[in-house]
C-alpha cells in the first residue's frame, strides 16, 4: 500500500490545458469498521459499474468513442513525442468530460492532430498487434471512418446544451444531448411522459418512443430498458452490499435497488423519502438526479457518489443544521413562503471515496438532495460538503486566482487570512440553508422546475447563492463558532464579485454564459452592479478588477432579489424568470473575456480541477474470501481510467 502520508503525498499531478488533474485523499477511511469498509467498496463498484451511463447520455457516440481512445492510448510507445502528447492530452479530456463536450461552455472541443495523423497512429498500433476490440482491419477503418466527424468536425453537433437558441432553432434541435433522437421541442412537448427524470425520448419513423431507464422486473412484467446492463450490475454490487449495512440502510438500499429496477417515479420518490431520513457513516448518492443538461431541465443525468463522514470537520455543518429554521425565519422572502417547523436537515462534511457520473472526475463541492420540492418541504434534505474535495483542490491550486484578481493589497492580505474559511461557509449556507429553505405556493400543484423550464436551475443555484450571501453577516454565525464572521463576509463579498471576472476564462470562445451556476453568478453580480453600483468594475495598469464598493449596498442588493427570486419560484411566475436571466445572466464581456483568459494564462491558473479518486482494492484471506479493503491512489488519470475501464463492459 502506498504510503500517503500528509507530508509527502502529492495533489497536483499534472495540468492539461487549464485543467488541473488533482488527486484526493481517504484520511480516516482505516478508521472505519471492517463491515464498513466493506459496504463502501460494494457500493463504490455499483458506481463504477453505471459510470458508462452518463458518457451515452452525453453523446450517441460517447461509449464507442472512449471504447476506441481507451485502446489507442495503451498504443502508443513508438509515436514521436509531441504526436504522442497532443493524442494524450485529448484523450485525457475525453475520459475528464465523459465526451467531446466542455461541461463548462457545453461547447465541442477537437483535438490538435488530423485524422490522417490518427489513421497512421492506429495502423502502426494494429500491425504491433493491437487490435482495438475489433474483428478485422476493414472493420476497423469502418470505425474510425464512422468516428471521424464526432472527432474533428468542430460544427458537427458543436453544442451539448443550448437553453436559448438562436432564430429558427429550438432548444432541443440546437441541443446534442442524448435524451433527444430526431426530435423537436413543439414534438417533445406533443408526449405525455411517464419517466419524466429518467428516459430517451426517440422518433423512429414517425413514432415517438419514450425509452426508460430501468433494469426491468420480469415477475411484474415490467421488461428491461435503456442501460438494462449497467443497472442490473449495480443491483448486483447493492445487494452484496446491503449484507454489509445497518438495518435501516438495507431498507434505502432495497428502494434504490427497486427505483433502478421500474423505474417509475414512485419508487423514486419512496427511495428519496427513505434517504432522507437516514443518517449513516457510509453513505451513497446515487440515481438521475442533476437537470442541468437537459435544455428542459427535466432529465436527470447517472451520478454516484460513496463518501463517508469526517467527524471534525462536520461541526460546523451540524450547528448550521440546527439554526436552519432561525436563518428561514429572518429570509428576506415573504412570510408566506417561509417554512415552518421543520426537522433539521441532515448536514455533514464528508470525505469521498468514489465519484462516477455527472458526481466525477468533475467534482462539485457541496452537494444538497433531494432535488423534488415536495420531499423538501415535508421531509427535508440532506447536506454534504466534500471535504476532501475541496482541501485536495486549495492544496494543488493555492491563492493565484485571488492575488491575481484582488484590486488591492488589502483585499489580497484579507483573501490570504480568510478566503477559504468564506468558500468554505458560502458552500455550507448554500447547501444546506439555501437550496433546504422556502416553500411554493399552494396555488401551484406541481414542482416548480415543471412552471420555470429552462430557467429553473438556473434560479434555484442563483437563490442558494444568495441565501449564503445574505446570511454572511448574522451574528448567529459567530454564536455557532465561525470566528471574525464580519471580516468572513467580506473576504466572501470579495471573492464573489472577483468571480465574475474569473469564471470568464471557463468561456474563452463563446459569446454567452450556458452553465447554470456561472448564470446564477452572473446574475447577482449584474443585478447588484445596476441595482445600486455596490459591486463596480475599475481599471489598473491596464487590468480590470470587480471589486465591492459598499458591502451594506451589496447586501442590499442581495436580499432585494432573493426575494424576488423566492417569489418567482414559489408562484412558477415563468415570465419573470426569463426576463432576469436574459438581462442579466446570459451575456458576457467579450473584452473583459478577452482580457481573463490571458491574465489567467499569464499565471497559468486552471479554470477547473478533475480529480483522481483512490481504488478501493479487496484483500482476501486464504480462501479467496474479501475479509477487507484499502485504499491505492493511482499516480495519474491514465492508471486510473485504464484500471477502471478494465472493469468494465463498454456497449
Amino acid at each position: 500500500m502506498r504510503s500517503h502520508d500528509s507530508t509527502d503525498r502529492r495533489y497536483l499531478r499534472e495540468q492539461i490545458g487549464s485543467i488541473a488533474v488533482v488527486s484526493f485523499y481517504a484520511d480516516g477511511f482505516e478508521k472505519l469498521d471492517p463491515k464498513q469498509r466493506l459496504l463502501a467498496y460494494y457500493l463504490a463498484q455499483a458506481g463504477i459499474a453505471g459510470d458508462e451511463i452518463y458518457t451515452d447520455q452525453i453523446s450517441s457516440y460517447g461509449l464507442r468513442l472512449t471504447n476506441f481512445l481507451s485502446h489507442l492510448i495503451a498504443n502508443l510507445d513508438d509515436i514521436e513525442p509531441s504526436l504522442r502528447a497532443k493524442i494524450s492530452d485529448y484523450v485525457k479530456l475525453v475520459w475528464i468530460h465523459h465526451g467531446y463536450y466542455d461541461m463548462d461552455s457545453y461547447r465541442k472541443f477537437t483535438p490538435e492532430f488530423t485524422f490522417e495523423q490518427l489513421q497512421d497512429v492506429v495502423s502502426r498500433a494494429w500491425t504491433a498487434g493491437a487490435r482495438f476490440g475489433l474483428r478485422n482491419k476493414r472493420r476497423l477503418n469502418q470505425e474510425m471512418e464512422s468516428l471521424r466527424e464526432p472527432i474533428f468536425n468542430p460544427d458537427y453537433k458543436p453544442v451539448l446544451t443550448m437553453k436559448n437558441p438562436p432564430p429558427g432553432r429550438d432548444m432541443i434541435t440546437a441541443s446534442s444531448v442524448n435524451f433527444y433522437e430526431n426530435l423537436t421541442l413543439q414534438e417533445v412537448e406533443s408526449v405525455k411522459e411517464r419517466f419524466r427524470l429518467n428516459s430517451r425520448l426517440a422518433k423512429i419513423g414517425r413514432r415517438i418512443m419514450e425509452q426508460p431507464y430501468r433494469a426491468g422486473a420480469p415477475r411484474e412484467g415490467i421488461p428491461s430498458g435503456r442501460y438494462a446492463k449497467q443497472l442490473k450490475r449495480m443491483i448486483s454490487c447493492i445487494e452484496t452490499a446491503i449484507r454489509y449495512a445497518d438495518p435501516g440502510q438495507r431498507a434505502v438500499l432495497r428502494k434504490l435497488i427497486r427505483f433502478y429496477r421500474t423505474g417509475r417515479e414512485r419508487d423514486w420518490l419512496d427511495y428519496n423519502i427513505a434517504w432522507v431520513k437516514t443518517n449513516p457513516t457510509v453513505d451513497m448518492i446515487s440515481g438521475f438526479i442533476e437537470t442541468y443538461l437537459d435544455p428542459r431541465s427535466g432529465k436527470g443525468t447517472y451520478e454516484t457518489l460513496v463518501s463517508f463522514v469526517d467527524p471534525e470537520a462536520t461541526k460546523l455543518m451540524h450547528s448550521l443544521a440546527k439554526n436552519a429554521q432561525y436563518f428561514e425565519s429572518r429570509a428576506p422572502w415573504k412570510d408566506e413562503y417561509k417554512k415552518r417547523d421543520f426537522e433539521p436537515p441532515v448536514a455533514n462534511a464528508i470525505n469521498v471515496l468514489v465519484a462516477t457520473g455527472d458526481a466525477g472526475p468533475l467534482c462539485p463541492s457541496g452537494i444538497n438532495l433531494p432535488n423534488e420540492q415536495a420531499i423538501r418541504e415535508r421531509y427535508g434534505a440532506k447536506s454534504v460538503l466534500l471535504n476532501n474535495i475541496m482541501s485536495a483542490a486549495t492544496a494543488a491550486i493555492g491563492e493565484r486566482a485571488a492575488i491575481e484578481f484582488s484590486a488591492s493589497e488589502e483585499e489580497r492580505e484579507r483573501a490570504a487570512k480568510y478566503r477559504v474559511k468564506a468558500r468554505d461557509l458560502l458552500v455550507a449556507l448554500h447547501e444546506i440553508v439555501g437550496h433546504g429553505s422556502g416553500k411554493v405556493s399552494e396555488k401551484i400543484k406541481e414542482d416548480p422546475h415543471v412552471y420555470l423550464k429552462e430557467y429553473y436551475s438556473t434560479l434555484e443555484e442563483c437563490r442558494a447563492d444568495l441565501v449564503a450571501l445574505w446570511n454572511y453577516w448574522d451574528p448567529k454565525l459567530a454564536e455557532i463558532g465561525v470566528q471574525d464572521y464580519q471580516e468572513v463576509a467580506r473576504a466572501g463579498y470579495d471573492a464573489y464579485a472577483r468571480s465574475g471576472l474569473v469564471m470568464l476564462n471557463r468561456y474563452p470562445n463563446s459569446t454567452t454564459i450556458e452553465e447554470d451556476h456561472d448564470r446564477g453568478t452572473q446574475l447577482v453580480i449584474d443585478y447588484a452592479a445596476q441595482r445600486n453600483g455596490s459591486i463596480q468594475p475599475i481599471e489598473k495598469a491596464a487590468k480590470t478588477y470587480l471589486v465591492v464598493k459598499s458591502y451594506e449596498g451589496m447586501r442590499d442588493a442581495v436580499g432585494e432579489l432573493l426575494a424576488e427570486l423566492m417569489r418567482i419560484k414559489a408562484e412558477g411566475d415563468y415570465d419573470a424568470v426569463r426576463d432576469l436571466v436574459n438581462k442579466h445572466a446570459i451575456g458576457l464581456n467579450t473584452a473583459w473575456r478577452d482580457q481573463v483568459v490571458e491574465r489567467c494564462k499569464q499565471i497559468n491558473l486552471p479554470r477547473k480541477a478533475a480529480f483522481i479518486m483512490p481504488i478501493l482494492q479487496p484483500i482476501h484471506d486464504r480462501r479467496g474470501r474479501i475479509t477487507d479493503i484499502r485504499p491505492y491512489y493511482p499516480e495519474s488519470l491514465t492508471e486510473l481510467h485504464l484500471r477502471l475501464w478494465k472493469q468494465k463492459r463498454p456497449l
